[in-house]
């Protein structure tokens, strides 16, 4: 593969045809012995070259990791690599990673990223080891990896400004429409494909107290998220293209007037407070008709030990903006830090870890990727664990996915800005005048924090 393809970044979606053409191969999976040797590759892949190191993991708490630490046996038979790891709530995960790093000590050498939290700050800071090389050097890189089986938006998404590659994709969770699928049913109904008939169907449904036509969080920071999926919709952007804050634009309030109004006049009381657990809550408890959020959270829609909606759902990609048809993304990647003393050794590993046959294990297990070819694996197919409609909405849900907050240093702290003006718009204040005070801390926040 030439260098100039594997290292594009386009702004193009996936195509049904390279679906099918990547599908037909995931079956190889990686190779089975530690030598590897094909055509087009004149150097030897060496899966045994650095048999005896050791390394050290720090992986947050998530359902990749979960799946994926099963399988770390097969990983140290088939290199010799020794593997060490400890996993921790993110947010400890986060501030450990801080500590360790700011100390120079040299301990970690390849971690969980949260891309969408790290990605700018760890760059700037000079943590990321630049991958580019690393996937360019045939004998560090097994020739079936494919770089370009990642999907676009999983490929931008731990791409930096300067174009270097800071981690390896490994789950990316897209926002998508969960709905009442009986209920749709009983009223002939598809799901929307506009916001305006998302709009129109939650009134329809909106019949308190025994039913609620919509939800989505409202909590300060938490509803930064979902308000993602809204602002792109209407054709907002975060940030001018020399780098200032865009709030002020009249996509933001035309975002704000119809976030805070779908939840003012269709979603339960006390929504201003409601995380995603409260959300999907009242969603499983048979509360609500529509609702969305991360696809990550559907697993326990299907449960009926914890939902009387089990079977009951519908899933489906979040309906086209008047301006922009998109879904934010939230990516998280295997990344190596630049002060591993074993860096080498590193990239078998997270090179491993994303490959299509671990891909294909995640998704058996209900967890979401950002390859494409593993979602039409003859197993995955066979064995779903969800229903059909949840691997649809996922899939499409990532050609069309743009990360989902700013790509700034401070991320948490935009969060609150801009949590804290939709539950006052929440609360009957003029979007207009949140917007204004939003965009004027914004910008205090990028003149400080973005030099």
């Amino acid at each position: 593969m030439k260098q100039r393809r594997r290292n594009r970044v386009g702004s193009d979606g996936v195509s049904r045809r390279e679906v099918l053409r990547l599908g037909a191969t995931v079956a190889a999976g990686v190779a089975i012995g530690p030598f590897i040797a094909t055509p087009g590759h004149g150097q030897t892949f060496n899966w045994q070259r650095f048999r005896g190191k050791e390394l050290f993991l720090l992986l947050y708490k998530h359902p990749w990791v979960d799946e994926m630490v099963k399988h770390l046996p097969e990983f140290e038979s088939l290199t010799g690599v020794k593997v060490k790891y400890e996993i921790l709530p993110e947010v400890q995960g986060r501030q450990k990673f801080t500590v360790e790093m700011t100390a120079g000590a040299g301990g970690i050498d390849a971690w969980h990223a949260s891309m969408h939290v790290e990605k700018r700050r760890a760059w700037k800071s000079g943590w990321f080891q630049p991958l580019n090389a690393f996937l360019e050097d045939k004998s560090l890189t097994a020739p079936d990896y494919d770089w370009n089986d990642f999907t676009t938006g999983a490929r931008a998404d731990v791409t930096q400004p300067d174009k270097t590659i800071s981690g390896l994709p490994t789950f990316v969770d897209p926002f998508v429409l969960f709905y009442r699928k009986d209920l749709f049913q009983q009223k002939g109904w598809r799901p929307p494909k506009t916001m305006t008939e998302l709009e129109d169907q939650a009134q329809k449904l909106h019949n308190p107290p025994s039913m609620y036509g919509f939800v989505a969080r409202g909590l300060k920071n938490a509803n930064a998220t979902p308000w993602a999926y809204v602002i792109y919709g209407m054709g907002g952007t975060y940030l001018t293209p020399d780098g200032k804050s865009a709030l002020n634009t009249p996509a933001w309030v035309k975002a704000m007037d119809w976030y805070a109004g779908m939840l003012r006049r269709f979603a339960p009381p006390g929504v201003v407070n409601f995380n995603w657990y409260e959300s999907s809550s009242a969603f499983m408890q048979g509360q609500v008709g529509i609702y969305y959020d991360g696809v990550n959270f559907a697993n326990q829609f299907e449960d009926p030990s914890k939902s009387k909606i089990a079977g009951k759902v519908g899933y489906a990609v979040l309906p086209a903006g008047p301006a922009a048809h998109v879904a934010p993304t939230f990516t998280n990647a295997m990344a190596i830090t630049a002060q591993s003393r074993n860096k080498e050794a590193a990239f078998l590993f997270i090179q491993w870890a994303t490959n299509k046959q671990n891909a294909a294990r995640e998704l058996l297990a209900g967890v979401g990727v950002g390859r494409v070819s593993p979602w039409d694996n003859p197993e995955v197919k066979a064995k779903p664990k969800m229903p059909a409609d949840w691997y649809t909405a996922y899939l499409e849900s990532l050609k069309i996915g743009r990360a989902g907050l700013p790509e700034i240093i401070d991320v948490t702290q935009y969060r609150d800005i801009i949590g804290v003006a939709i539950q006052k718009a929440i609360e009957g204040a003029k979007s207009e005048a949140v917007m204004a005070q939003a965009h004027k801390e914004f910008q205090e926040l990028l003149d400080k924090t973005e030099k």
